[in-house]
């Protein structure tokens, strides 16, 4: 997918006349930059920006390099129940339509916080159910995260760059085997703006430690989806949570096993049980910052 496209490969894309988007483009609706020749040309992130904001249907994904999706069909025709349909193509094993649902729906205008809390948790949660009923239902769930995960890490590559100005670390607690998690909360803090360092999975708290003294960030996302020792983990938010406050800084503490915790009584301290709740603290950090 090319950084660049034209006026052309964009009205072509999501089916109106070039002479539209040039018109658009001189009343300031999409943003556009002009070569040493005079040609105007297109950001792909203004260009997606602009599809997700005035919910343009993408019809022909192949004009603006996005063949993937065009592989995955028509992508600008969602389903009536998404989570559904996700669930039915993770079971099925189907990668290329997964990651074109998943994509058509941040296209047409959801937040990356609520495909996560919605299609992509309801799915991962009866795909995980499987195992009780079908004797594949083990290899169902590994096959269906690493389509998850793979969707998501594509998925960034939609979204603006992350500014400079606002960072974060992320990582599983120590113990937890769960890749997805931590993905799921790079890539919605990354919809924010926050530049953002992924630990992944089973993070020992030294290492998220020295993470805080390389990166300095102002929040620290803890992912805790399964606990070894409860203990182990609840000392180690301890000590993240002194050391983020010592520097004016937050610690968000998430996932499905995170409510069996104790968390210290601190101010910089949050439990966030959902993506929505934790890209309103960013935003929230953001606004007192600047």
């Amino acid at each position: 997918m090319s950084p660049i496209i034209s006026p052309r490969e964009l009205a072509e894309a999501i089916g109106v006349s070039e002479s539209s988007l040039k018109r658009w483009a001189d009343e300031g609706l999409i943003q556009v930059s002009k070569t040493a020749g005079g040609h105007r040309r297109i950001a792909i992130g203004e260009a997606i920006r602009f599809i997700r904001a005035t919910r343009a249907p993408l019809l022909r994904p192949e004009a603006i390099g996005m063949d993937d999706l065009a592989r995955a069909g028509n992508v600008a025709l969602l389903c009536d129940d998404p989570a559904e349909r996700l669930f039915a193509l993770l079971r099925e094993g189907k990668e290329v339509e997964a990651w074109g649902l998943i994509a058509s729906l941040y296209l047409s205008g959801r937040s990356v916080a609520e495909i996560g809390d919605g299609s992509i948790r309801s799915a991962m949660e009866r795909i995980g159910e499987l195992w009780r009923h079908e004797e594949a239902g083990i290899f169902v769930e590994h096959r269906a995260t690493a389509i998850c995960c793979q969707a998501v890490e594509r998925l960034r590559f939609l979204l603006d760059p992350p500014g400079a100005s606002f960072t974060a670390v992320v990582g599983g607690a120590a113990g937890d085997p769960y890749t997805l998690a931590p993905l799921l909360v790079t890539a919605t803090l990354a919809s924010e703006g926050a530049a953002t360092t992924n630990l992944g999975p089973d993070t020992p708290t030294e290492a998220l430690l020295a993470s805080i003294e390389e990166h300095d960030p102002h929040i620290v996302c803890l992912c805790v989806n399964s606990i070894r020792d409860a203990n182990e983990i609840e000392r180690g938010i301890v000590q993240l949570a002194a050391r983020q406050a010592a520097r004016g800084a937050e610690l968000a503490v998430g996932g499905r096993a995170a409510g069996q915790l104790q968390l210290p009584n601190r101010p910089n301290v949050h439990m966030t049980p959902s993506l929505a709740e934790l890209a309103a603290l960013v935003r929230n950090r953001k606004g007192i910052d600047s």
